[in-house]
């Protein structure tokens, strides 16, 4: 059962995070290119400043599947391009109006029409990696492990080289406090069959993914045990494919983690120094080693 302190925390840290949100987001910019006639149906193209890295950011926002933007959230795109990345921050339409798997389309046709952006920019695609927050860390695992999606859209799962996943619901089968539960009940239809939606039954350990996992001990919103069974099923099905951060700082519940890491220091603040470093370790492909079919 969830410590009703943590919900409390939660909410308490909104109003800074919100104030900080818009002051950061007044300062970015960043190439907006529809890919579909629903006004969420967009995604941001953040060039890369300084140093350029060979690695692709593609980032998925949270809102429990019914609300956020890439606009909302630009300052995170920024922190990545800062860093030196090209990034793509991805959009989708919001449950309950429209139901799974529309969200899990839109971030693959989102990520096609970006990365025609990008070749056409001449940016190697052949080393992404993937971060998603909140219910974009479900969507980042739906990217990585849905074979059907993947073929479907002609994505070669060989340039996904790391899956970040900030506080994402991986698995459906733990129990998740009642609004989280509310969040989830409205993404589906009734008697949808969630495990074709779920990253954890979707693995099946041929993926080359690796997997980062950070998650706060007190997040009151994505049960910290569904991060924990993710990790463990992965390496159970491939060793040493997933690690896992677990933040037990009392005061990071869930949302000043999953975008308030986002405003600090990359130099200072533990999370995103191992995030940059773990993207900076993992294995990279040469130029023209995948496939891209369409």
């Amino acid at each position: 059962m969830q410590d009703p302190k943590n919900a409390l925390g939660e909410v308490l840290t909104i109003p800074k995070l919100r104030l900080d949100q818009a002051i950061k987001n007044s300062e970015v910019k960043a190439e907006k290119h529809s890919f579909g006639r629903d006004p969420k149906q967009y995604y941001l193209y953040f060039a890369p400043t300084g140093s350029i890295k060979q690695r692709v950011i593609v980032y998925i926002h949270g809102g429990g599947w019914m609300s956020g933007s890439p606009s909302r959230y630009k300052y995170i795109g920024k922190k990545f391009s800062d860093m030196g990345y090209h990034t793509l921050s991805l959009g989708y339409r919001h449950a309950p109006i429209f139901k799974y798997p529309a969200q899990a389309r839109d971030i693959f046709k989102g990520l096609f029409k970006g990365l025609k952006l990008l070749q056409s920019k001449g940016v190697n695609t052949d080393n992404i990696v993937v971060v998603g927050s909140s219910a974009g860390g479900h969507l980042g695992g739906i990217l990585t492990y849905d074979k059907k999606l993947q073929e479907e859209f002609g994505l070669d799962n060989r340039m996904l080289r790391g899956l970040i996943s900030l506080g994402g619901v991986l698995s459906f089968g733990v129990e998740y406090p009642a609004t989280t539960q509310l969040m989830i009940e409205a993404l589906f239809e009734k008697n949808f069959d969630r495990k074709t939606a779920e990253p954890i039954s979707l693995a099946d350990g041929s993926e080359p993914t690796k997997v980062l996992c950070i998650h706060a001990q007190n997040d009151p919103i994505s049960a910290v045990e569904n991060e924990k069974l993710f990790v463990d099923h992965v390496n159970l099905l491939k060793p040493k494919t997933a690690v896992s951060m677990i933040i037990r700082d009392e005061d990071i519940f869930h949302s000043n983690l999953v975008m308030g890491v986002f405003f600090e220091d990359p130099e200072e603040s533990d999370p995103l120094k191992v995030m940059f470093r773990w993207i900076e370790s993992l294995p990279f492909n040469k130029p023209g080693s995948t496939a891209r079919e369409k």
